[in-house]
């Protein structure tokens, strides 16, 4: 995997930045800080990361950096019965509908 981003990719990523955090989508919460893009690390080795189609809108206070979070200790997605995956799939679906 190419350490730039293509433009593609960028695009992407743009994409999914503009979207509303997918966990406070899912959980029917207010989002309260701005969306991060997460490289979901499901499937990838030690400190690896997914390539730069495979992110997930969060909310950077929240869901992404806060301590229930992805990088937390991921209550959120026990609560969502989730995955990484699970929340990608749900993201493809929100851009592929306009959401």
């Amino acid at each position: 995997m190419s350490k730039t981003a293509t433009k593609a990719e960028r695009e992407h990523m743009g994409r999914v930045k503009a979207m509303n955090c997918i966990c406070c989508t899912l959980l029917d919460r207010r989002q309260e800080s701005p969306t991060d893009v997460h490289h979901i690390r499901e499937g990838q080795g030690g400190a690896q990361r997914a390539g730069n189609f495979l992110v997930l809108p969060l909310c950077h206070d929240d869901c992404h950096q806060g301590k229930n979070g992805i990088h937390g200790d991921r209550t959120y997605l026990r609560i969502l019965k989730m995955t990484e995956l699970d929340l990608l799939n749900a993201t493809l679906d929100a851009l592929h509908r306009g959401r």
